[in-house]
This record gives C-alpha cells, sequence and structure tokens, in this order.
C-alpha cells in the first residue's frame, strides 16, 4: 500500500494551507455569536470497533521474518486501522468536510512478476476543525479499498454521516486485490502540506545519493523548501545568497498513478498504508480519536 520509492522522490507536498482560526471576541463579549462548537465525528460504518478484532492495528509493526513469503510491507508501520467488515458494506463521511481524493489505484504485476500492491478505489476528505483540536486547524479521512461505485468526487461537500462508498469485494480489482476490509486512517492536517515524512525523505536523499533534477546534477547537500502554489514547492539548496543560478528543482505534490497507463493525478504520497515508525506521528489513532469526539 506505499507508493513506488521512485515516485515519492517526485512528490512532494506543498503550502501547509491550515492556518488556525482567530478565536477572540471583543472585551464586552459578542452574545450575538456563540462560543464555536467542536465538530462532531462518528464512525465510518456500522459495527467499525467489532470489525477491528480486538484493539485494531494502528502503529503495528510488520515484522520481517526473512523468508520469501514475507510480508510486501515487512518492517514498515501500519498507520491507519484494519477493518474487516463484509464486502458491501456502506462506508459514510465521518464529519462535516469536502472531498479532496476520489479515484482509483490498482494493483498491478510488472515483467518480472513483482506485485504492485495499490490502494484500489479510495476517497480522502478534508475535515476543518473549529476551533482548532490539539492544535490541529484539519485532519483528513482516509478510506481505502472501497467498490468502484464510490458514491462521491473530488470537491464534493459532504455531511457527517453520508454515504461515499462501500467496501470493495474480496480480493477483487476494485479493492486493490486485498482481502474485503475497510483500511480507515485519520491524517493530521489538511490535504495538502509538507509533511513531515517528505521532508526527512528529501533531506535524507539530499545528503546521500542527491535528489534528481532531470537533465541537471542532483541535487546534494543541505535544502530549503519553498512553496510556490497550491500544489508544488520549490527544492533548492541552502545558501546565504539568493543567486538565481542556485541549483533547484519544482517538485509537485500530484503525481501519475504507479500503475503503467494510468494517467489520472494519484492521491498524495502521504496517503500510504505503511511506513515508518517516525511517520506514524503523523497519523491519528482512529477509534480512540473518534470515540472521544462523537456527538
Amino acid at each position: 500500500m506505499r507508493l513506488d520509492p521512485w515516485l515519492a522522490r517526485a512528490a512532494v507536498a506543498a503550502a501547509l494551507l491550515a492556518v488556525a482560526r482567530g478565536q477572540g471576541v471583543s472585551a464586552q463579549g459578542d452574545p450575538a455569536r456563540p462560543p464555536a462548537q467542536a465538530p462532531a465525528f462518528q464512525f465510518p460504518c456500522d459495527g467499525y470497533l467489532g470489525g477491528l478484532r480486538g484493539k485494531g492495528n494502528f502503529g503495528a509493526h510488520i515484522a520481517d521474518d526473512g523468508t520469501d513469503d514475507r510480508s510486501p510491507f515487512a518492517g514498515s508501520w501500519h498507520l491507519a486501522e484494519d477493518v474487516w467488515l463484509p464486502a458491501g458494506t456502506e462506508v459514510r463521511a465521518v464529519a462535516d468536510g469536502v472531498v479532496r481524493y476520489s479515484d482509483f489505484s490498482p494493483s498491478w504485476v510488472d515483467e518480472k512478476k513483482r506485485v504492485h500492491w495499490n490502494l484500489g478505489n479510495v476517497v480522502v476528505i478534508e475535515h476543518p476543525l473549529d476551533p482548532p483540536i490539539d492544535g490541529l486547524a484539519a485532519v483528513c479521512s482516509v478510506s481505502v479499498h472501497l467498490a468502484a461505485d464510490r458514491r462521491v468526487a473530488a470537491g464534493d461537500a459532504v455531511k457527517r454521516g453520508q454515504p461515499i462508498g462501500r467496501i470493495g469485494k474480496d480480493r477483487s480489482e476494485e479493492n486493490g486485490n486485498y482481502p474485503a476490509h475497510l483500511h480507515f486512517g485519520l491524517h493530521r492536517g489538511p490535504y495538502l502540506q509538507i509533511a513531515p515524512s517528505f521532508r526527512r525523505h528529501l533531506e535524507e536523499e539530499a545528503r546521500t545519493t542527491g535528489i534528481p533534477t532531470g537533465d541537471g546534477p542532483p541535487l546534494k547537500g543541505e535544502i530549503e523548501l519553498v512553496p510556490q502554489s497550491e500544489t508544488s514547492v520549490l527544492v533548492r539548496v541552502k545558501t546565504a545568497s539568493r543567486d538565481p543560478r542556485t541549483p533547484s528543482v519544482l517538485l509537485s505534490l500530484l503525481v501519475g498513478s504507479t500503475a503503467p497507463g494510468k494517467k489520472p493525478a494519484d492521491i498524495v504520497s502521504w496517503c500510504s498504508g505503511y511506513g515508518d515508525r517516525a511517520t506514524v506521528d503523523e497519523w491519528l489513532p482512529p477509534s480512540t480519536w473518534i470515540a472521544a469526539r462523537k456527538p
């Protein structure tokens, strides 16, 4: 459920969109404007907690047993919760928000018979938090392995409890060839952002092999990230001067699908099923976080 490593180099986040909104009032108060209420959340489907099969597997480490039968995600950590409910189970919006991604990312097999595991049908919804919660102005819910008949499109405004799709068929193309279940995650912050995991990846790459720049030499050394738009960021070598000849590369947040022949923009690269230990901290434990914020 991770994007291929070479794609991560070509997909970094852009400007951090969420800015905590001002909550001040006049010294006399504003009786016409009642205090803002924190948004309510609900579980994405009926039977959610029972479908976790215990405590769930958010943050679970996938051991590498060194055999040929090991998981393709061995050595990484699970960034969401797997909810084991039947195919066709309705999936709903967990809170009011805006759909930021609704598309299909198929798993596929290359010429060397290696399986490239993708997410199947996916819906990502950005939920504004007013007032902010624990310093967060927004969170994103990520629903993965859905059926092909997604009920929402990017840009749609949704209400809490609104159907957005169904759990996809067992081991089918529509769900990425996984056993029937819902992979559900809550990512900290807005949809477009420079996530710490991306920054770490780029900084490590610049220290070692260098960041590819196309026809020119790779970027190496200490770097800085300069947002250029909502979907692009300039990565350049950090210098004391602002010489326009400073080595740099413009990277896009939006990437093509990892599957051959699939051109639409894929999910942002932070939306992975698995990651390193530090990346777990960029996500929230869905069941406990939502349970504390139910109406």
